[in-house]
């Protein structure tokens, strides 16, 4: 059981992290940076230790294409700029509506049905970003009621890319595939498009068509320090944690586990980033908490 406390921790701690990172480089260079080394990383332990595993049938390239551009391209290139302009409490409270972004893409696009507990908790699971949204942490937020800012829009496609992308990884893993060669394979594949996104949009464009001044990394020891933290903490331990614990645990469980994440995501940005907590949050949370509870009811029965 700690070891689910130390996971959804660690979780929170990464959008703490990402934060932190982005203060020494631009957000799309530094996704590209990040899922490059740890595509390398992951495609160099299959090809040292399961070289076998490595083969790709044709008929399925196109759709390791697609995970590699909704799973790491869209989702994190869209979180990363948001997270610019957001708390990183108020992203991880946002990244906590993905159980019911993916229930809703399941019954539109996969026919699945949804019982009254699941729609309940969907329900309820949207409802519970409002107070967060509406919550004006700081000025260039621009959030008021009912009118939400771009970032947290952008943020809002970023949760659903990365919802709609594991029924790719999960077809893909029903087919034999592996799911060390799909992520690593998709890190690598989106991080190269990511660099390429970054020289064109955050280097070609400023420089020599808006004649600015553009500095890609500012320091450049914090910035392989906090990426190294990203790639250690992220896409190394959480990654195998999750895994062990899905072999002692329901997914389920382990879902509506989840609640801890925003929970550690607001103790984490209030020490380390001195970000508030405020009724909105805590609104936010509690509601969370509801939802996640009424969703994943049925299968407690």
């Amino acid at each position: 059981m700690t070891l689910i406390f130390v996971l959804y921790a660690l979780i929170a701690l990464t959008f703490v992290i990402a934060k932190s990172a982005l203060f020494y480089a631009k957000p799309i260079f530094l996704i590209g940076i990040r899922m490059v080394l740890a595509g390398a990383i992951l495609l160099g332990y299959l090809k040292a230790f399961k070289k076998n595993s490595l083969k790709i049938d044709q008929e399925d390239k196109y759709k390791f294409l697609k995970v590699a551009l909704y799973h790491i391209y869209l989702s994190f290139i869209l979180e990363f700029w948001a997270l610019q302009y957001l708390s990183s409490s108020k992203t991880n409270i946002i990244y906590s509506i993905t159980p019911f972004i993916a229930a809703f893409i399941a019954y539109y696009f996969y026919q699945e049905k949804l019982n009254i507990f699941k729609k309940t908790g969907m329900f309820l699971g949207i409802l519970a970003i409002i107070p967060v949204l509406i919550a004006q942490y700081n000025p260039s937020e621009g959030a008021s009621l009912l009118r939400f800012s771009t970032a947290e829009c952008v943020m809002l496609i970023a949760v659903f890319c990365g919802a709609y992308a594991w029924f790719l990884i999960k077809d893909l893993m029903n087919k034999g595939y592996s799911l060390v060669l799909i992520n690593g394979f998709a890190m690598a594949i989106g991080g190269v498009a990511a660099l390429i996104t970054s020289l064109i949009f955050e280097f070609l464009i400023p420089t020599f068509i808006y004649n600015h001044e553009v500095v890609l990394v500012s320091n450049y020891f914090k910035f392989f320090l906090w990426i190294s933290a990203l790639i250690l903490t992220s896409n190394i331990i959480v990654y195998n944690l999750y895994g062990f614990l899905l072999r002692k645990y329901s997914i389920t469980f382990l879902t509506l586990a989840g609640f801890l994440s925003p929970v550690f995501g607001a103790i984490l940005g209030y020490f380390l980033l001195g970000e508030p907590i405020t009724w909105h949050y805590l609104a936010s949370l509690g509601l969370i908490t509801l939802a996640l509870y009424i969703f994943n009811v049925q299968e407690r029965l």
